[in-house]
């Protein structure tokens, strides 16, 4: 704790000169996170505010309002003035998935939101208990082969990425795992260290202090590539199952016809913040990557991961009242 307390002090000294387009901004600038305090989302936007407010030269907030996946505060902000002072910082499944899990959502993200860049890539990684003497993902899929329907895997809840990514590896890798939906991630960890459930999906800061006290094991990340903070661990793919990469990230958007000078401003300021070494490595202690993409990029990837979910959405029958 006080090495983050210490990371969050150098992350308020003020940065080079603000970032301003047409007068904007004039007044303080509102980050909506859609979850509860605390949580992934709430960690990396706190710190990026405190970043942000340097660059703009006026106060950035983070205001939380939690629920439906996110899809309280997604209808929120598209609702609001497209003035530039209201964002967004959604993750990848309220932008990829959401819209095709849940029936009458009322905000469509590709029409109602205008993306601002890339903030992070949150790696997920294959987590079981230390307690199932497991070491490696090959001695996880031969476990389950050997148990159709009897192991389960526990998310933060029904839909979400940490859902899905399961029913893509139980397809890629051949098996039969039985979902544990949770209410949040928390629970779901707690389960996993009792041994009540054999696998979970979800970021380095959730688990790292079981890690450290060795009640869990990382068997592989899902991205596509190995990254920097966990250096020794393999890719879904390097460990034999291929085909089950999954990129989970996050991302700052706006309520649509925003001006776009304003737009452009926020994007600017953006992919400075991401560039300052403090931010980077308050990120990187916690289990996220810095990574700012433009709006462009973001939109090419939510289109290509939308074929990818839209298909295992399908095939598992997942369908979500919203």
């Amino acid at each position: 704790m006080p090495r983050r307390r210490a990371l969050l002090a150098a992350l308020a000294l003020p940065l080079a000169r603000p970032v301003r387009a047409q007068g904007f901004p004039h007044r303080p600038v509102r980050i909506v996170v859609p979850f509860a305090p605390g949580g992934g989302i709430d960690l990396v936007s706190r710190p990026l505010a405190q970043q942000l407010s340097a660059l703009l030269g006026q106060p950035v907030v983070v205001e939380n309002k939690p629920g439906a996946a996110g899809n309280i505060g997604m209808e929120y902000v598209a609702g609001q003035p497209a003035d530039g002072y209201t964002l967004l910082h959604a993750n990848s499944g309220m932008l990829v998935t959401n819209p095709l899990l849940y029936r009458g959502l009322r905000t469509d993200p590709q029409r109602d939101l205008m993306l601002v860049g890339q903030v992070t890539t949150d790696p997920l990684l294959f987590i079981v208990p230390a307690s199932l003497g497991i070491a490696s993902l090959q001695e996880f899929v031969v476990y389950a082969r050997a148990r159709p329907g009897q192991v389960n895997f526990g998310s933060g809840g029904a839909g979400g990425i940490t859902h899905l990514v399961g029913e893509l590896f139980a397809r890629r890798g051949g098996l039969q795992l039985t979902h544990v939906p949770y209410r949040g991630a928390a629970p779901a960890l707690t389960d996993l260290v009792a041994g009540r459930i054999q696998l979970m999906f979800d970021t380095l800061g959730l688990v790292k202090s079981h890690l450290e006290a060795g009640a869990v094991r990382i068997l592989a990340t899902a991205l596509p590539q190995r990254v920097a903070i966990l250096p020794d661990i393999p890719t879904v793919a390097e460990a034999g199952v291929p085909g089950a990469e999954v990129t989970s990230w996050q991302a700052l958007t706006l309520p649509a016809r925003t001006d776009p000078a304003i737009a452009a401003a926020l994007t600017g300021a953006l992919s400075r913040a991401l560039a300052t070494p403090e931010l980077t490595r308050f990120y990187a202690q916690s289990g996220f990557v810095a990574t700012f993409n433009p709006p462009e990029v973001v939109r090419a990837r939510i289109a290509e991961e939308r074929a990818l979910w839209t298909g295992v959405i399908r095939e598992a029958g997942i369908v979500l009242e919203g």
